[in-house]
Order: structure tokens, then C-alpha cells, then sequence
């Protein structure tokens, strides 16, 4: 089943995975209804879907807040009609300190945005899709996660945290949906080229490349590619995985 002219929502869709995701989503035909905060950056991705032929539509979206959730769900729905896709993708690192440093204010936004955001998304999500959800016309839902949801990194021990639990959000909707035709999945990317890894890196994400089997990071379309699959009928047997996208990191 194609995925032309079928309607994805994807939150944190300015910069990094979301930006090259929403891209590469318009690129194949899919109406891209984009949610984050920066009104500006998330305008500018509309424009660039628009002008390599796409069809997209922005709100101004804060994921921590469950109305902004609420508030985007319907509006894909009042643009389009129905949406059967969706990438929950916004996510916040918060700086890279010791547990003991970080004020309990910041980590509390981290979980708000990484896990709260999630949980919004999923319960406004499926409400609607099980509205609709058929074999004849399937729904996919696709969560970002990270490598550390599968082990502890220092400095990052909320931020590793909140990803553990989007592996749990994500089994555990996945299971509740088994019977729906509502498939929910997750993509676990390991250091990837985006604005979020510089943070740590000063600037210098390629450092990241020593740590990885591959001997390098990856690259956003790396992780749009298998969101993608993840959405097609290709995947149809696949739900409730975390997909680790890591050149090899959670091999070793």
C-alpha cells in the first residue's frame, strides 16, 4: 500500500531527524502536518516540502502541554481529514551534567517534554485511529527513542531515563493495539549528525564516530529511511520494537 496522499503528523520537526524526516515524508507524496515550538524553523520545512512539490501544514506545538497535542490532532484531522502516520520524534537532552548537579526544575522538563509529550501523543493518536484503523487501511504510529534507552550514559542519566520509558510506551501501546491495525513502533538512533549531538561535542559531533563499530555517525535520512519502512507495509509484521539505527553500538 502506498504511502502517497496518506497524512503523517510529526512532532519536532525543525531541526535535525524531524527536519529531514518531514522532508523526505513530503518527497514521497505524504501530507506533512508539522507541530514544534519554533514557528519560524517549522514554517521554513513547510516551505521546503512545498517547494520540492509537497503538500504541508504547520501549528505551533509545545508537546508538554497536552492541549498543544490535543490542538494538533485536530487540526490534521481538520486539514486532511484523517491522519493513519504519525512520528512522535520531539525530544529534549538537557546539558550534560551528574544527576546531583542537575536541578530537579530542568529534569522535570525533560520528562515533560520525552515522556509526558509521548504519553499526549499516543492517547490523542489512537483515539482517533481506532476510529478508522482497518486492514484496509492500516495505521502506523513511530516514537524516537535513542541507544540509551537500552543503557545509562554519565551526565545524561534523565535523558536516558525518559528514553527507557518511550521503549515501554512503546510495547505496551503496541500490544494494546495488536488487534486494530494500529502498528506502534520505535527508532533507537545512536549518534547522529543533528544540532542536538553538538551540544555535547562543542560543536564537533564527528568525536562520536570513535565510539561506534562503524567508525562513524550516522546521518538524519538514515533514520528517515526507516521511519519510512516503518509506516510501509513492508514492516506490516512489526510492531512494538525499538529499532536501533547505531552503526553497531548496541552490539558491542
Amino acid at each position: 500500500m502506498s504511502l502517497e496522499n496518506k497524512t503523517v503528523i510529526v512532532t519536532g520537526a525543525s531541526t535535525g531527524i524531524g527536519r529531514e524526516t518531514s522532508i523526505e515524508l513530503g518527497k514521497i507524496g505524504m501530507n506533512v502536518v508539522i507541530g514544534n515550538r519554533n514557528e519560524t524553523l517549522g514554517n521554513e520545512v513547510v516551505d521546503i516540502i512545498k517547494s520540492n512539490g509537497g503538500n504541508a501544514k504547520f501549528l505551533k506545538t509545545d508537546v508538554s502541554i497536552e492541549n498543544d497535542v490535543k490542538n494538533l490532532t485536530q487540526f490534521a484531522l481538520d486539514e486532511f481529514g484523517e491522519f493513519n502516520y504519525a512520528f512522535n520524534n520531539s525530544g529534549l537532552l538537557g546539558d550534560v551534567e551528574p544527576i546531583s548537579d542537575q536541578s530537579p526544575k530542568d529534569a522535570g522538563y525533560i520528562v515533560d517534554v520525552n515522556i509526558k509529550g509521548v504519553i499526549y501523543c499516543l492517547h490523542y493518536q489512537i483515539k482517533e485511529m481506532l476510529k478508522y484503523a482497518s486492514k484496509d487501511c492500516p495505521c502506523s504510529i513511530v516514537n524516537n527513542s535513542s541507544i540509551l534507552s537500552h543503557a545509562g550514559y554519565p551526565g545524561l542519566t534523565v535523558y536516558s531515563s525518559t528514553k527507557h520509558a518511550v521503549t515501554g510506551l512503546t510495547k505496551g501501546a503496541a500490544a494494546e493495539c495488536a488487534e486494530s491495525s494500529i502498528r506502534v513502533n520505535a527508532v533507537g538512533p545512536g549518534p547522529i549528525r543533528t544540532p542536538m549531538l553538538e551540544v555535547p561535542t562543542e560543536g564537533h559531533p564527528e568525536q562520536f564516530g570513535g565510539m561506534v563499530p562503524m567508525q562513524r555517525i550516522g546521518e538524519p535520512k538514515e533514520i528517515s529511511d526507516a521511519v519510512i519502512w516503518l509506516f510501509s507495509e513492508n514492516s506490516s509484521y512489526v510492531t512494538g520494537h525499538t529499532l536501533m539505527i547505531d552503526g553497531g553500538f548496541c552490539a558491542k
